[in-house]
C-alpha cells in the first residue's frame, strides 16, 4: 500500500486530483455555508421587525383609547378585522440546522417562512419567496451537488487503470509473482485510493462545519453528523466497489473509464429522470396553474357573493371606529373579505387535499425505488439529515396549517360578533412554535439509506473478488 501511494504521488495523478476535489468540497460547502447565513439573516430580520410590529400594535392601541390619537380606517389596533389581518399578520418560520450548508434539498424551491392572518390559506401558501428561476434552472452548486455528481468521477479519475495499466506496463505478472493474489492486489490499491479521496470528503467538510457552524458541538448535531459521515462514506464504497467490478472484466483502460463513465450517466443522470417521469405519471399532482386559475375564479365568485359588503361606504367618522361596551361595528368590506376568504378556503379544501396526497404519493414510490439510483439515496438522505428534505418541509406547511387554523379560530369569533379588542388580548394571540420532526424516524430513515449503500457495494466487491480469483492465472 505504501508503494503504491508513493508511486501515485510520484506520477502527481494523486495529488492534482485530490487537491482539486479539496478545492470543489470548500467552494460546495461555503456556498451553502452563504444561502444558510442569507436564509438566516432574514429570518432575524423578520423576527425583529415581527417583534417592533407587536410592540407598536400595542403602543398605537394605547394612544387610541386614551383619546392621544383618533383611529385610522386601515390601520385602527382595535378592530380584529385589522389585528387579525394584515396589522397583526404573523411569521411562522422554519429555522435552519446545525448542517444545513451540506444540503439546499428543499429550501431553494420550498418557502421558509409564511406570513400567517385570517385570510384564506391558498394566498399566502403560495406567496412564500423562493429563488430566483434561472437558478432553480442550472441547480444549486452546494455540497451536496459536489458529492453526489462530482465524487464518483473524481474516484473513477484515480481508479480506472488500477489493473490495466500495471498490464500495459507489464508488472503485473511481476507483482503476481510474489506471495500476493489478485484479490488482495486490488484491495491494496482500493484501499489507498479510497483512503485519500473519502479521506477529503469526509474531514474537509466535517472540519468547516465545526469551525463555521458552533452548533453542531451539540450533541444531537454531532450524532447527526455521524450519519452525514457514515452516508458518505458508504457512497464512495458504493462508486469504488464498482470501478473494482469493471476492472475484473480485464478491459484496457480506455474501456473501463468508457464503462465507468457510462454507469454514471445511467445511475446517475437518467435513472432520477426516469424515476421523476414515471412517479408523475402513476401519481399525477394536481396542476398549480389549474389551482391558480381555481382560486381566481373562486374569488371572483366570493366577490359575487358578497357584493352587497363590499358596496358599502368606510365609516368616516373616527368616533365610530372607537368601542363602546366592548363592542364595535366592523366595516362591512372588512367583514365581506373575511366572509369571501372563509368562502374560498371552503371551495378549495378539496383540491388543496388531492394536491397534498398527490405529492405524499409521489414522495412515497420514490423512497420505494429509490435503491435503483445511489445518487437518489445519497441526496435524499443528505438533504433529510441538513433539515432540507422533503418531509421536514412538508411538516412544516402541516403545522403552518395548524397555525393558521388556530388563528382564524381566535378571530372569527370577534369578527363576526364586533368584539373590540382589549390590551390584555395582544399577549394572548396564538403564537408560532416549531415542532421539530422525529428525530428517531430520520435516524432511521438515514441508517437505510446507508445499508442499502453498503449492501450493493459489498455485492459488487464480492462479485469483483471471485472474478479476481478465476482470473489470478493473469
Amino acid at each position: 500500500m505504501r508503494h503504491e501511494l508513493r508511486v501515485m504521488i510520484a506520477d502527481r495523478t494523486l495529488p492534482v486530483i485530490a487537491a482539486l476535489f479539496a478545492v470543489l468540497l470548500l467552494y460546495g460547502f461555503f456556498t451553502g455555508l452563504h444561502e444558510t447565513r442569507q436564509r438566516e439573516g432574514v429570518v432575524r430580520s423578520l423576527v425583529a421587525a415581527q417583534a417592533k410590529t407587536n410592540a407598536d400594535n400595542v403602543a398605537l392601541w394605547r394612544r387610541v383609547m386614551t383619546r392621544q390619537q383618533p383611529p385610522e380606517r386601515f390601520a385602527n389596533p382595535v378592530d380584529p378585522s385589522m389585528i387579525g389581518g394584515s396589522m397583526g399578520a404573523q411569521y411562522a418560520i422554519l429555522p435552519t440546522r446545525a448542517l444545513s450548508p451540506v444540503a439546499a434539498g428543499q429550501s431553494d424551491m420550498l418557502a421558509d417562512y409564511y406570513q400567517v392572518t385570517f385570510g384564506s390559506r391558498a394566498k399566502f401558501l403560495e406567496a412564500g419567496e423562493i429563488e430566483s428561476p434561472w437558478k432553480l434552472l442550472s441547480g444549486q452548486f452546494d455540497l451536496a451537488f459536489v458529492l453526489v455528481y462530482m465524487f464518483p468521477l473524481f474516484i473513477f479519475a484515480i481508479s480506472f487503470n488500477m489493473l490495466s495499466v500495471e498490464r500495459d506496463q507489464g508488472t503485473l505478472r511481476m507483482l503476481l509473482s510474489q506471495p500476493l493474489t489478485l484479490p488482495r492486489l486490488v484491495l491494496a490499491k482500493t484501499l489507498v485510493r479510497a483512503g485519500v479521496i473519502i479521506g477529503l470528503a469526509v474531514p474537509v467538510p466535517a472540519l468547516a462545519l465545526l469551525i463555521t457552524r458552533h452548533a453542531v458541538l451539540d450533541g444531537a448535531a454531532l450524532g447527526v453528523l455521524v450519519l452525514w459521515t457514515a452516508l458518505v462514506i458508504a457512497y464512495g464504497l458504493f462508486w469504488f466497489a464498482l470501478s473494482a467490478l469493471i476492472n475484473s472484466l480485464g478491459r484496457a483502460s480506455a474501456t473501463n473509464a468508457l464503462l465507468l463513465i457510462a454507469t454514471w450517466v445511467l445511475l446517475v443522470l437518467v435513472v432520477p429522470v426516469v424515476l421523476n417521469l414515471a412517479v408523475s405519471s402513476v401519481h399525477p399532482a394536481p396542476s398549480r396553474t389549474d389551482l391558480a386559475t381555481q382560486t381566481r375564479l373562486v374569488t371572483a365568485d366570493g366577490l359575487s357573493r358578497y357584493q352587497n359588503l363590499f358596496s358599502q361606504e368606510y365609516v368616516d367618522r373616527p368616533e365610530m371606529l372607537l368601542p363602546e361596551n366592548g363592542h364595535l361595528e366592523v366595516a362591512p368590506r372588512m367583514r365581506a373579505f373575511y366572509l369571501m376568504d372563509e368562502f374560498v378556503d371552503q371551495r378549495l379544501t378539496e383540491l388543496l387535499s388531492r394536491f397534498d396526497r398527490q405529492l405524499a404519493a409521489q414522495q412515497a414510490l420514490v423512497d420505494r425505488f429509490s435503491f435503483i439510483s445511489p445518487a437518489i439515496v445519497a441526496n435524499e438522505g443528505m438533504a433529510s439529515l441538513a433539515g432540507n428534505g422533503t418531509r421536514r418541509y412538508e411538516q412544516f406547511k402541516q403545522q403552518v396549517i395548524g397555525y393558521h387554523e388556530r388563528w382564524r379560530d381566535y378571530f372569527v369569533p370577534r369578527v363576526r360578533n364586533g368584539i373590540a379588542i382589549v390590551e390584555v388580548d395582544f399577549a394572548h394571540f396564538p403564537r408560532w412554535s416549531w415542532q421539530e420532526e422525529n428525530a428517531a424516524a430520520v435516524r432511521t430513515d438515514a441508517l437505510i439509506k446507508i445499508a442499502q449503500l453498503l449492501a450493493v457495494a459489498a455485492i459488487m466487491g464480492l462479485l469483483a473478488a471471485w472474478r479476481f480469483r478465476r482470473r489470478q492465472s493473469v
